[in-house]
């Protein structure tokens, strides 16, 4: 099974002060199962800062790994109540980055489906937000 599909990223961060800021997208991406897991593969463009970028995300039951290859580089591990730590390399420089996610929903059959990730972001051991990531997948 190896699918075209159409991807809608939805991103939330609310920041110290309760700001928020949302950012929608959609685009299409490749959807695939392989030993247990779901892989979605996507290339991120200009609304998301990052073109030249590809993301793959992994999905399991319980964890999601999301790598980001290109212009800009990142591996971030989300299971719930665990911190995961990484490097993001941007053309404009290293960031140290974390996330203590308190929900990783992962809802993907062979037809799609969704994931939604609400967790902490740290970048340099600093709070930065609060974050939920809402991702669908449906046949192209």
């Amino acid at each position: 099974m190896n699918k075209n599909v159409i991807i809608n990223v939805t991103g939330i961060q609310i920041n110290e002060y309760g700001e928020r800021d949302a950012q929608e997208f959609i685009t299409t991406g490749s959807y695939y199962a392989k030993k247990g897991a779901y892989f979605i593969i996507y290339n991120e463009s200009e609304v998301t800062g990052m073109p030249g970028t590809t993301t793959s995300l992994k999905a399991e039951p319980a964890r999601v790994i999301l790598n980001r290859m290109g212009t800009s580089q990142l591996r971030q591990v989300f299971e719930t109540g665990m911190r995961h730590q990484g490097n993001y390399v941007t053309p404009y420089g290293t960031m140290y980055m974390s996330v203590t996610p308190s929900r990783v929903e992962v809802n993907l059959t062979d037809a799609g489906g969704s994931i939604n990730l609400e967790y902490e972001l740290e970048i340099e051991n600093e709070k930065v937000s609060d974050n939920t990531l809402l991702l669908t997948v449906r046949e192209a």
